[in-house]
């Protein structure tokens, strides 16, 4: 029922145009790598509607609770596993999340989740063979080309190969040739988005894109270098504060480093390695704190958590006694919602909230318009995405272009129906003239663009990002929008000018 977000409409958006024959960063713009896109393209060729993000993020969290499962069994216990994987359903559910969640539905990291912790349950194998490794790093590869900084996985990945042994070991174990195996399979997956981008001419564009633009803002976010070095270490802390799963993870990792550390239980270390790795892929993206960044952590830290919390009845009185209050005070004041009797609960309570109003809406007492208008942030609103949407599809030919200067460009053109005019069809490569001094790039190829393939429609978004404004002070954009289009209608976030007769 909920409407996607902004970023999952740029991914869907791409993937229409991949199935449609064009090169991503070639012909369609993004920062992110191209699985992303490669998977928009395979979910909206199967079903192109709105829910098709939904119910990818849940079949996706139902993969990582099944791989939770086989984790526990495989080297821990069958309980531990499923209560790893209750725990992650629950305390990692979308419907705690701001908005419902659909700023972290369907984005890079759920993903990410899935192919890491399938990389894990295959290491986890007692008889593992070579053919694990190498589908281990299949699935770490695919985790990577989400997005480069998951290549922090394999920290995990090689804490498992050195803590987990198989049941054929005997004396000296080839940890080297392991990790060989493990490395073929992630070249195995490179190779193959490489061979592609070259065979299409656009591996610099990629490079472009996907490094260059993602080194800038990252280190945008970041306010000195001394801030890159603390932020690890904050991260966690601040997350705990208001994240039950992450203040779970926090207090089962405490734990298990007993373990690891007391009675030398090597097997303790894997999770931990696994949180570790998650807080230094978060980091590398930057200190934005989007809440679908730290999704990724989530199976490790219900890992983490139930395993440490299994063992504590076998601890001395008085770690029970703190682990009790810490508990005890977790439900008093972890959580981002306003207390109910006095406690948080873990954010449960807004949890409940959230999947109320969707109920009210599929049983009829809230009407379209009334419950899409939830669903607004500073770059995105679903309402008014969804009349401009509309608003193109009664006013344009499937064949026209459009041309949408803002965030919501993807996620209007999508659901359109639309191409862009432009590859950039959101604006903010353009607003930071990234790449200017490169053919095709900035403000400059962006004009080239809409001189080649001049839109019937052109909507300029008035968002965070001051798109609008942006377009209207610079004077050869400004020139070229004013000598042939008009005003059309005016919206809160959109000015519409079609083309002049």
């Amino acid at each position: 029922m909920q409407p996607a977000g902004g970023d999952q409409g740029l991914y869907a958006y791409e993937g229409r145009r991949i199935l449609a024959g064009d090169v991503l960063y070639r012909d369609a713009w993004d920062q992110k790598p191209p699985a992303i896109a490669f998977l928009y393209a395979a979910l909206v060729g199967i079903w192109p509607r709105e829910s098709v993000v939904a119910l990818a993020d849940l079949l996706a969290a139902a993969g990582v609770a099944a791989l939770l499962v086989a984790i526990g069994r495989r080297r821990l216990s069958a309980g531990v596993g499923f209560a790893a994987a209750g725990a992650f359903l629950l305390f990692g559910d979308p419907y705690l999340q701001r908005l419902s969640g659909i700023y972290v539905r369907g984005q890079c990291e759920p993903f990410i989740a899935l192919a890491v912790t399938a990389a894990m349950a295959l290491l986890a194998c007692r008889a593992r063979r070579r053919w694990h490794l190498v589908l281990a790093g299949m699935a770490l590869a695919g985790a990577f080309w989400l997005k480069y900084n998951a290549l922090t996985y394999l920290l995990p990945a090689a804490a498992a190969i050195w803590a987990w042994p198989t049941d054929k070991d005997a004396g000296a174990r080839p940890i080297v040739r392991e990790l060989a195996w493990i490395a073929s399979g992630f070249a195995i997956v490179t190779a193959g988005f490489l061979a592609y981008f070259a065979a299409h001419g656009a591996l610099h564009d990629l490079r472009l894109a996907t490094i260059d633009y993602n080194l800038r803002y990252s280190d945008e976010t970041y306010a000195s270098p001394a801030s890159v070095l603390v932020y690890p270490f904050t991260l966690p802390i601040e997350r705990a504060r208001v994240d039950m799963l992450w203040f779970l993870g926090g207090l089962g990792s405490l734990l298990l480093l007993w373990q690891a550390m007391v009675q030398q239980h090597r097997g303790a270390v894997v999770p931990i390695a696994w949180i570790v790795a998650a807080i230094l892929s978060i980091a590398i993206n930057g200190q934005r704190n989007l809440p679908n960044y730290f999704v990724q952590a989530y199976p490790a830290l219900a890992l983490a958590a139930v395993a440490g919390l299994a063992g504590v009845r076998l601890r001395p009185v008085w770690v029970r006694w703190a682990v009790g209050l810490a508990l005890g005070a977790a439900l008093w004041r972890v959580g981002a919602d306003a207390p109910v009797a006095g406690l948080r609960w873990g954010g449960l309570p807004g949890l409940v909230d959230n999947i109320q109003y969707d109920l009210s809406y599929a049983r009829g007492r809230v009407d379209r318009a009334t419950y899409l208008s939830r669903f607004k942030g500073v770059k995105h609103d679903a309402l008014e995405v969804d009349d401009l949407a509309r608003y193109l599809r009664e006013t344009t030919q499937p064949a026209d272009r459009v041309f949408v200067f803002g965030f919501s460009g993807g996620s209007v053109g999508w659901k359109a129906d639309r191409q862009s005019a432009s590859r950039f069809f959101w604006s903010r490569p353009v607003l930071i003239e990234f790449a200017a001094n490169e053919p095709g790039y900035g403000s400059v190829g962006l004009l080239a663009d809409l001189h080649r393939q001049p839109p019937v429609v052109v909507a300029l978004q008035k968002e965070q990002w001051l798109s609008a404004t942006y377009f209207l002070n610079n004077a050869p954009l400004r020139a070229w929008l004013e000598s042939g289009y008009v005003l059309d209608r005016e919206t809160p976030m959109f000015s519409v000018l079609r083309r002049k007769p």
